[in-house]
């Protein structure tokens, strides 16, 4: 049984998840939330008479002191609103930290690095193409950071330092590498940055913070969204201080998400732990079953990656620091013949980019990637029935291998 880490909270992540943000709200009768699209909010009404007063420009008598803003603690939306901020403080909760929510995972990771200002980089060669082209903006003016890629570390490595950014991606995209969060973690001298992308992998399967990172980032596009309907972005940080410059930074730059994505994402935040369990237990026996060569199909399998199946990169590391395994996997096929077609012929699995959501999705990545190998497809698996997902893969399988192999010879 897999038991990794997790948050030192008395409370269950189903329970948080769907009663976090409530002590914020005593007097709410209203069971869902509301939407708050207000983009301004008035000042309470001593306002000017207390600004006046600090300013030495007015009265200093009592009455006039009576707090900063509007009764709800708002002012502008760029700043904060009710909705974003009970999205913020159930995300924070989930992760056992301080969240800060971005318009997308991009903006998000760009946030973070930004903030961080670091003087090297350590960061795989691989992994998400997005995060590479955020590092590129970083760097475009800053010819003095280094970039190291994670790859080329001798395992004995430790020469972290101050100013430092270890940028982990884990499970990584598209082949599920798993980093070792915890001995980075460990190896992290003061001033340097643990930061992890967890997306392939949120809470309950995973907890960055409880692992050793500084920063859990999540597209929320993605698992936790979970509905392929909101673009949205979260950096999750151990230090409320780090949190508070995160927020003061977003402010400036202007990322924030629109009060529709914060209520969706907050409803989708509702059912995370029923879906993500449901997701990881499927995707789990669809990928041992690939890569078992039990049925005459499975030969046009090359090879399947993911982190219950010994031979990934991490797979030991997975046993000791999840607590169950990503909902994406991705399948070799024998040939992108193979692969092409057999996204072709699915009936369940949308061809389509992206992952997390609750319909599964197969994508061919040659098509958008080419540095990757041409059989390769990305599987992301929905809240579908197991049978009707092996049916559909084994029908597919069954449909290309005689044809493919005669017009490949």
């Amino acid at each position: 049984m897999m038991a990794g880490p997790k948050p030192d909270h008395p409370v269950h992540l189903s329970t948080l998840a769907l009663h976090a943000d409530v002590p914020d709200w005593p007097g709410e009768s209203d069971v869902a939330p509301r939407i708050s699209v207000t983009t301004t909010h008035r000042y309470a009404k001593q306002w000017n008479h207390q600004q006046a007063r600090l300013r030495g420009l007015g009265p200093t008598d009592a009455a006039a002191d009576c707090g900063p803003a509007a009764a709800s603690g708002h002012i502008y939306s760029r700043d904060s609103s009710d909705t974003r901020h009970r999205l913020e403080t159930v995300l924070g909760a989930i992760e056992g930290g301080y969240a800060v929510t971005y318009s997308s995972g991009l903006s998000a990771i760009m946030g973070a690095v930004q903030y961080i200002r670091p003087r090297r980089i350590f960061m795989s060669n691989e992994g998400y193409h997005g995060t590479h082209g955020v590092v590129e903006i970083y760097t475009r003016d800053r010819p003095f950071v280094e970039i190291k890629a994670l790859e080329d570390l001798p395992p004995s490595y430790s020469e972290f330092r101050d100013g430092d950014l270890i940028w982990l991606e884990s499970p990584q995209n598209p082949r599920g590498e798993i980093a070792d969060v915890q001995r980075f973690g460990a190896l992290r001298p003061p001033g340097a940055t643990v930061a992890v992308d967890a997306t392939f992998s949120p809470p309950p399967l995973q907890y960055g913070l409880a692992l050793g990172a500084d920063i859990v980032m999540h597209s929320t596009t993605k698992f936790i969204g979970g509905h392929s309907d909101l673009l949205a972005g979260v950096l999750i940080a151990k230090d409320k201080h780090v949190a508070a410059g995160l927020m003061a930074d977003r402010m400036h730059s202007g990322a924030v998400m629109g009060s529709l994505e914060a209520f969706l994402l907050l409803r989708s935040i509702r059912s995370l732990t029923v879906r993500i369990t449901k997701q990881s237990e499927t995707a789990t026996r669809l990928a041992q079953w690939l890569n078992s060569k039990s049925e005459s199909c499975l030969d046009v399998v090359e090879r399947v990656w993911h982190g219950s199946i010994p031979g990934t990169l991490g797979h030991e590391i997975a046993l000791k620091q999840h607590r169950g395994f990503s909902g994406v996997f991705s399948i070799e096929f024998k040939s992108h013949h193979h692969a092409r077609r057999i996204v072709g012929r699915l009936r369940y699995f949308r061809n389509a980019t992206s992952l997390g959501g609750v319909e599964s999705l197969i994508e061919w990545r040659a098509a958008i990637d080419p540095k990757i190998a041409p059989g390769i497809c990305r599987v992301s698996i929905g809240l579908e029935a197991f049978e009707d997902l092996q049916r559909d893969l084994r029908e597919a399988m069954v449909a290309v291998k005689k044809p493919v192999v005669e017009s490949s010879l």
